[in-house]
């Protein structure tokens, strides 16, 4: 089978997304594609950074920069040369009229449910495109129950169309014992600590959780908020929160980090905290548990799904509540362990070799079984 892969968001630094394409073509090019993907047609408008394989074919010297413009004027023309049996669009949007067969992913709806959340020009673009792709999608692929759920009600189409694959942590994620002092000498950060890993961004709700914080900060006066991420948009109100008297010192704002230390930074961490609006999966929600850190996180969307018996969930707009789960597990050293070992055990449910094998089988799904 010849697949083609949507690999436009393969641009550092990657994205949740980002992470998810990357992952995906690993896997694909070792085992998992195995006796189905003879060749991968590697597409995008932009040059990208691939793995070595002689199974990998390019077409990502056409440098449009703005992406929807390039596939649906550029890629046609690529993929009837090309002729790939099925082709993956990884991002919610497909060109208009493709004969060729293809799966569409949807990472989450909360362009639709969650607007003012998104820059205008997403609400623009991917608002128009995204619902042809899910019509014409001979799948759709989805990486929860409640994403699912969301895409057969907002987009009408039929459940019968939709596959739930999850995502899942790297294998780099998992509990570190080591790294303090690297954490210390490179970031100025030292335990105790409460974390954030994430987009600073309106969705993630951080206003709310920062203010939640402030509440137990006075009581802790040695805890610091630490978050790490890049600065996304509408990020003013967010930073001026991180101004309040009671966190003036108090929260550490790192941008972005390499992947590599993220582990010792989960793995230090008192407690992870993560009570975003809406999320169609939650990764971070899952490498902190795969790292051993408590997490709380919201009770809605796809979080709930993940955190169930595994995390301290909570109503996101509830200020309140997020405070009061942090001091809980601030509190209870027996209950810090316990989720310790709930999320341990959660996170190892995924893995991205599965992922990898639940698509190739969407893949010979949605081109007839071939």
């Amino acid at each position: 089978m010849i697949v083609g892969l949507d690999a436009t968001v393969l641009r550092e630094p990657l994205s949740g997304v980002g992470h998810y394409v990357a992952r995906l073509i690993d896997n694909l090019l070792n085992g998992a594609g195995e006796g189905t993907v003879d060749r991968l047609l590697v597409l995008s408008n932009r040059s990208v950074a691939l793995p070595d394989s002689d199974r990998i074919e390019r077409y990502d010297r056409h440098a449009i920069r703005v992406r929807s413009l390039w596939m649906q004027f550029v890629l046609p023309g690529i993929l009837r040369r090309a002729r790939p049996d099925i082709v993956h669009f990884t991002n919610y949007i497909a060109p208009l009229g493709l004969q060729v067969p293809f799966v569409t992913t949807f990472h989450d709806m909360s362009l639709t449910l969650l607007p003012h959340c998104h820059t205008w020009k997403k609400r623009l673009l991917t608002a128009h495109f995204a619902p042809f792709a899910a019509r014409n999608a001979r799948l759709i692929l989805t990486p929860s129950e409640s994403t699912r759920r969301d895409v057969v009600r907002l987009l009408d189409v039929s459940p019968a169309r939709v596959r739930v694959i999850p995502e899942a942590a790297a294998p780099t994620f998992r509990p570190v014992e080591s790294g303090r002092e690297h954490l210390d000498a490179a970031y100025g950060v030292r335990p105790p600590y409460v974390l954030y890993v994430g987009t600073i961004e309106p969705r993630k709700n951080l206003a709310r959780t920062l203010r939640a914080f402030g509440r137990i900060a006075r009581s802790r006066p040695d805890l610091r908020f630490v978050m790490v991420g890049p600065l996304g948009w509408k990020y003013a109100e967010i930073l001026r929160e991180t101004e309040r008297p009671e966190l003036a010192g108090r929260v550490a704002l790192l941008g972005y980090v390499p992947e590599i230390d993220l582990p010792a930074l989960y793995s230090h961490a008192t407690a992870f905290v993560y009570a975003s609006l809406y999320e169609g999966f939650g990764l971070p929600v899952v490498e902190a548990m795969a790292c051993g850190t408590p997490v709380v996180t919201s009770n809605g969307s796809s979080m709930a799904e993940l955190g169930a018996n595994a995390a301290l969930l909570v109503d996101p707009l509830d200020e309140d509540a997020i405070a009061s789960a942090l001091e809980q597990l601030l509190a209870d050293a027996a209950l810090r362990a316990d989720l310790r070992n709930r999320g341990l055990a959660r996170a190892g449910l995924y893995s991205w070799e599965r992922t990898a094998l639940e698509t190739v089988a969407a893949y010979r799904e949605a081109c007839g079984g071939a």
